[in-house]
């Protein structure tokens, strides 16, 4: 009688749990599946959200020291990361230049910010800013010890302009390709005063007296330039321009209205040159349209997988690449510092297929990316 009574209660169960174990392998597929490590979703985040990983100070510190470039005779060089201010901006320096970054997630640490660690890891006292590009132009940052070695930068650049060498050479990636592919120019820089604008614009004249040379009014410019690699559909070429100087955004400057190829990211002179008909013209700094973000071309956004809207994150692709200094401290001690290409930049010139050849002793951006990624998120 319990072995009927067991059958009977077998048979109305069995379908139920059988259906039950049926639903459960049938909803297995519905699970959320992974999404791989942390490693796997930083890869697939666009390298210009990547600009700015820092946590904490203690992160951004320890990137600082880990891109120390040249330590000797009390004088150091740092590659320094684009968007990061020497110092602190004064607060009527923060209404003057308040420009938005476009960087995702950005930091207002500054290179001021870290000496004191910088100094005491390399074993000096103390550490001050020599010579250092803007906030939106990385590469190369010196930093000196002592006034001496301050004293002795600043006679080797004179040297350098007495043998008529430009000691700043500068890699840029710029839209479409420059007019002429190599050359030299001797032009220069005025403040040229625009009604119903509140500041002076600079332009580049190719004349110019000498009394107003003596009185100020101009800034003598020396340019020589040459075109490393022109890519994908000639939407971006890679320049190589060394300048006599920076002040007024020289290089941008040159680049838009002499190059007639404006500087990738560039909000500033960007739009100095509009396509007109097929043809690259300078537009009248009079004119509004001179002074508004440039409208970029689709197939570089394209290129750059930057969608619809959000060109403003591409970062000003402007890196000072070497410095040069002839006889520093003595004779015939010529030093030349150079500042390997930071991600987002070497990333730029793979994606517009640049000759790589150029790149043969840089590694490959994703070794780039994650080691800088190591490095500049360690311990937040």
């Amino acid at each position: 009688m319990e072995n009927i009574l067991l059958r009977r209660i077998h048979r109305k169960i069995y379908p139920y749990l059988n259906a039950l174990r049926t639903f459960h392998a049938e909803a297995e597929g519905e699970y959320p599946k992974s999404n791989g490590n942390i490693m796997d979703k930083e890869k697939k985040r666009h390298p210009y959200r990547k600009i700015h990983p820092w946590k904490s100070t203690y992160g951004f510190n320890e990137s600082l020291i880990n891109s120390v470039l040249y330590n000797e005779d009390g004088l150091v060089a740092i590659n320094k990361p684009y968007g990061i201010s020497s110092r602190t901006p004064k607060p009527n320096e923060i209404q003057v230049n308040k420009l938005p970054s476009g960087i995702p997630n950005a930091v207002d640490y500054t290179v001021a910010d870290a000496l004191p660690v910088i100094a005491d890891r390399l074993g000096y006292k103390s550490l001050t800013i020599i010579k250092t590009p803007e906030k939106f132009t990385s590469g190369v940052v010196l930093l000196g010890a002592s006034p001496q070695i301050k004293t002795a930068v600043e006679k080797s650049m004179r040297i350098a302009e007495g043998a008529r060498i430009l000691p700043r050479t500068f890699w840029a990636v710029t839209r479409q390709v420059p007019k002429q592919l190599e050359g030299e120019s001797r032009v220069a820089m005025t403040l040229n005063r625009v009604k119903e604008r509140k500041r002076p614009v600079p332009i580049i004249i190719n004349t110019w007296s000498a009394n107003a040379r003596e009185r100020g009014d101009i800034k003598i410019l020396n340019v020589q330039y040459k075109v490393l690699s022109h890519g994908t559909y000639n939407v971006a070429s890679l320049v190589e321009i060394k300048s006599s100087t920076t002040v007024w955004h020289a290089v941008r400057l040159f680049a838009a209205t002499v190059l007639l190829s404006p500087i990738l990211g560039d909000n500033i002179y960007g739009s100095r040159v509009q396509n007109v008909l097929g043809k690259r013209l300078l537009v009248n700094v009079a004119v509004d349209a001179a002074h508004i973000p440039p409208t970029l071309d689709p197939d570089l956004l394209t290129v750059l997988k930057i969608g619809k809207n959000k060109d403003l994150m591409i970062p000003v692709h402007m890196h000072l690449r070497e410095m040069y200094l002839p006889s520093f401290l003595r004779k015939k001690n010529n030093v030349v510092i150079q500042a390997p290409l930071h991600p987002e930049f070497l990333w730029t010139c793979r994606q517009c297929e640049f000759d790589e050849k150029i790149f043969e002793n840089i590694p490959s951006d994703s070794e780039v990316e994650h080691k800088s990624l190591e490095k500049r998120t360690a311990v937040t």
